[in-house]
């Protein structure tokens, strides 16, 4: 779809769809990866296997999976990420039934500000943020693969809202590319091919999330929608403005090659570092006049200083007049996109798209009843919809009993739907200390409860929350020929349409679901 924001044309593309379950060896090592400073967790870290080619990338929680067979066959797992020391780590050295922790150290060097007067595109030194970023562009045929080969890969779709995952939909997908010379969605030969599917019932489900967007139901604010695009990897394919460098990408992006560089600008460059090589990263921001007054779009690029190769591409468009239904965050949509090299050619590594929707569905998030038992002297409070149990405390109850206030000792769930409330002792009219009363003569007040959907109470029902596309490669395999004898999906109709490929060589490659699930 074409998204039109406020008479500035941003490009997004989307589709809704399920997947079908599948089965996944439960015996794996858990990790998770984080900054050795300040404990945070470092998203899209690179994993690869000591002992072969294949490999995974930590979640954005920094977390991954690795299946228990690379334990037992004594491998090593090689962890590296821009701006940080690469750690090799012993996978016998590693823990069972636990969340191994990984902790890498910072590798940054600071340069010398870049400074930009006026249009004179001048910096201090030779270094110049333009003429770097003009000559990674102009460099894509030479950096990139222009023969065929394929990469096989770990694809989920999913839903956040209110921090808790929907809807987790995943996928083992082999594209196969003719090369950066073709059209990646146009050209005929570049395909895919599916051969796992998982409906991960680990995780939340809410069918009114993953609902099409039609502007009325589902819709992102302050836009207008046009179909166009295709499925589910052409979204993320469009939105990679590196293999899409030469067609129309997404807003102020556009057309990668002919006027990514004249609608920002650039103000500084670090130097950091991927294992011992040495990159640019080169912030920049669109320029007001494509924005507006009601956006921004800011991004980060990171060259290779040797071959001038782009690793990698952050770009985040922020709505800065709307904030109504998420006050701590701005975002309209956010593509980050890696490439790693193998021999002498830059590969996609992963690419991870979101954008902000809003969700109304008529459905309001209600009391059904109240009641109160008073031998137990509580309140029983019945709702329509499961309750989102970390928004709920003490004051958002409040009982009256012939105008008298009863406080509040505590509270708990007793279901999905339910919530008993313990009044203390002292508070309790005599009168409802021995008989059932009639609800009439109470007054109930209960407010800022929020339902799992995150529906809150008595208030329109509208979600707010944030759809995510991911594509994490596990395997490049360089170069390779499309096969004839499997089943690829079509370009045009959903993932949950393929058929899935049945194929012995594929069982090595698994689903890296997130491990924040529900209860954690």
């Amino acid at each position: 779809m074409i998204i039109n924001i406020r008479k500035q044309y941003f490009y997004f593309f989307f589709l809704c769809f399920s997947v079908f379950s599948f089965s996944q060896d439960a015996k794996e090592l858990l990790c998770k990866v984080i900054d050795s400073g300040d404990k945070l967790p470092i998203a899209y870290a690179t994993i690869q296997f000591q002992k072969s080619s294949s490999g995974v990338i930590s979640n954005v929680d920094g977390d991954f999976r690795i299946p228990y067979s690379y334990k037992t066959n004594k491998d090593s797992i090689i962890i590296s990420c821009i701006g940080y020391q690469t750690k090799t780590i012993p996978l016998i050295t590693l823990e069972d039934q636990t969340i191994n922790i990984i902790a890498l150290n910072q590798k940054v060097e600071l340069l010398e500000q870049i400074t930009i007067k006026g249009k004179k595109k001048e910096a201090l030194g030779n270094l110049n943020p333009y003429s770097i970023v003009k000559t990674a562009i102009e460099k894509i045929p030479e950096n990139y693969p222009n023969n065929p080969f394929s990469t096989i890969s770990y694809y989920r779709d999913y839903q956040i809202v209110k921090n808790r995952y929907y809807n987790v939909n995943e996928a083992i997908i082999e594209s196969f590319d003719k090369g950066f010379s073709t059209d990646v969605i146009m050209d005929s030969y570049n395909q895919a091919a599916i051969f796992k599917y998982r409906e991960n019932e680990e995780f939340l489900r809410d069918s009114s999330l993953v609902r099409a967007y039609d502007g009325n139901l589902k819709y992102i604010e302050n836009t207008e929608l046009s179909g166009q695009g295709g499925n589910e990897l052409g979204i993320l394919n469009i939105h990679d403005p590196i293999r899409n460098y030469e067609q129309l990408s997404f807003s102020f992006v556009y057309v990668f090659k002919k006027v990514f560089i004249e609608n920002h600008e650039f103000t500084n460059i670090k130097k950091v570092f991927l294992d011992d090589k040495v990159l640019y990263e080169i912030p920049f921001k669109a320029k007001d006049q494509f924005t507006g007054i009601a956006h921004k779009a800011i991004g980060k690029i990171y060259i290779a200083k040797d071959n001038y190769a782009i690793h990698k591409l952050e770009y985040k468009v922020l709505d800065v007049a709307n904030k109504e239904f998420l006050n701590d965050e701005e975002l309209l949509f956010e593509v980050t996109l890696e490439y790693k090299p193998k021999g002498d050619k830059m590969f996609l590594n992963y690419i991870t798209f979101n954008n902000r929707f809003v969700v109304s569905d008529n459905f309001f998030f209600d009391v059904v009843k109240t009641e109160y038992q008073a031998e137990e002297k509580a309140f029983y409070v019945s709702f329509n919809s499961p309750v989102l149990e970390s928004s709920v405390s003490k004051k958002d109850f409040r009982f009256k009993y012939s105008k008298k206030k009863m406080v509040i000792k505590n509270f708990e769930l007793v279901d999905a739907k339910t919530i008993k409330v313990n009044i203390a002792d002292w508070s309790i009219p005599k009168e409802l200390l021995v008989d059932e009363p009639n609800m009439n003569n109470i007054e109930t007040q209960i407010k800022n409860i929020y339902d799992i959907s995150n529906r809150k109470i008595f208030k329109s029902p509208k979600i707010a929350g944030y759809q995510f596309r991911e594509l994490f490669v596990q395997e490049v395999i360089n170069p390779k020929i499309k096969p004839t004898d499997i089943e690829f999906t079509s370009k045009a109709k959903p993932l949950s349409k393929a058929k899935i490929n049945k194929s012995n060589d594929k069982e090595d490659y698994w689903l890296n679901s997130p491990l924040k699930t529900v209860n954690n």
